[in-house]
């Protein structure tokens, strides 16, 4: 039997399904399946960038080959979702990306999302699943992806690239981050209902 490294088991329970919940015992538990609180919040003990900090900027080329710059996006409010082909949890929150993006049409808001450090065939397997009217850039290598991974999240897992899948950022018009999430496998929200609630407050104080 192949025996798995320590960092390939970290990064394989990061992205493995949790453990089934208990049966809700009332009703209003079955209406509202939403978490209580966000997933796992990068806060300043974590380390740069976190909450308050300005974005890094980047450069990256989307499913079409044209370049991407975070900077060029000042001024309207973007929404950063970190993403892998390979993780469940990636998977479940797609449909909801690719919904905000409608949603949020026409309100100044810009949803990119990045694909970490993966296969060109694992890129594009990702983009299969379903349409996606977004940017979906390719970070060849994890260099962006580094850049954005807080040195004390997670720091379980060698592969700090793999510390940021399925992690989701707001970035205001000024660029500073207001919203960064790293995924709860437990308390995970496929919805995005944190993260909407996030954006809405972000639109809100810019309005006018």
């Amino acid at each position: 039997m192949k025996l798995l490294s320590l960092g390939a088991l970290l990064v394989l329970g990061a992205c493995a399904p949790a453990a089934p919940a208990v049966a809700p015992t009332s009703h209003a538990a079955v209406e509202d399946p939403t978490p209580a609180q966000p997933s796992i919040v990068v806060t300043e003990a974590m380390g740069s960038p976190h909450i308050g900090d300005v974005a890094p900027d980047f450069e990256l080329p989307d499913q079409d080959g044209k370049l991407v710059k975070l900077s060029s996006a000042r001024g309207s409010v973007v929404v950063l979702a970190f993403v892998a082909s390979f993780c469940p949890f990636s998977k479940a929150e797609q449909p909801s990306l690719a919904k905000l993006t409608t949603d949020y049409a026409g309100k100044n808001v810009r949803v990119i999302a990045i694909v970490v450090d993966e296969p060109e065939a694992d890129y594009r397997s990702y983009l299969a699943r379903l349409p996606m009217h977004l940017p979906v850039l390719r970070d060849d290598g994890g260099q962006v992806t580094l850049r954005f991974t807080p040195p004390r999240a997670q720091p379980e897992l060698v592969n700090r690239k793999m510390a940021l899948v399925t992690s989701n950022l707001v970035v205001d018009p000024e660029g500073k981050i207001r919203f960064f999430t790293m995924a709860d496998t437990v308390h995970f929200d496929a919805k995005l209902v944190h993260l909407r609630r996030a954006l809405d407050r972000v639109l809100s104080e810019h309005q006018g």
